[in-house]
């Protein structure tokens, strides 16, 4: 995957990992999907668990990035059209063994995201960048840390002509990737819960080779 120059913010190695996986366990805490899905209040240590592997999985074959190094806010950047190698596939297995009585949970969540790829595959183009994790602790929302993080990535998108997709569970959220020019693509109700998924696509009319 083409190394993404983004000067403005600071990318994520490894051992950022634990720090990371409590920004976003906060972040999710109050979530109303998470609520939904977990049938009580998702217990922060629960949820540092989970995305302790997401992120471990993630960055694996994606790249992640922070508004610092204080780790205000987390992006994890996906692209769609990398294979996992028989070594990543074994390490994938290994974290997940270690979140194994997180199961319950992470099941649920595994099924949300069967829905999200649902939309993807319908509605996505053949190649492009998935915004597949943004979350802002906090202590820091409302200080526009979310654009901060999101704008670099859309820039080189923008110059590169490769399509970005996302989803978001809020339709307020809809309106302000509307406002970073994201188109509205589709949405599904998440079976079980009263939220639904939005689908939404940036540089609809690029064609990338």
């Amino acid at each position: 995957m083409e190394e993404i120059p983004l000067q403005y913010l600071y990318k994520l190695n490894k051992s950022d990992i634990p720090k990371a996986a409590g920004v976003c366990a906060r972040a999710f805490h109050d979530d109303p999907v998470m609520k939904e899905i977990s049938k009580e209040e998702a217990r922060i240590d629960a949820l540092y668990q989970i995305f302790e592997y997401i992120l471990k999985t993630g960055m694996d074959s994606g790249q992640a990035y922070a508004s610092s190094a204080n780790l205000e806010g987390i992006a994890l950047w996906e692209p769609n059209n990398v294979r996992k190698t028989f070594n990543q596939r074994l390490r994938h297995l290994f974290y997940l063994f270690q979140v194994r009585n997180q199961l319950p949970l992470l099941t649920e969540m595994s099924r949300v995201d069967k829905i999200s790829q649902t939309l993807r595959n319908k509605h996505a183009p053949a190649i492009y960048f998935h915004l597949a994790l943004l979350a802002v602790d906090p202590e820091y929302q409302g200080n526009g840390i979310a654009g901060h993080l999101v704008r670099p990535m859309l820039d080189f998108m923008n110059e590169t002509g490769i399509p970005c997709y996302l989803e978001t569970q809020s339709a307020q959220n809809v309106s302000m990737y509307e406002h970073l020019g994201f188109k509205l693509l589709a949405s599904q109700v998440i079976t079980g819960t009263s939220q639904t998924i939005y689908g939404m696509l940036k540089n609809t009319d690029r064609k990338v080779s």
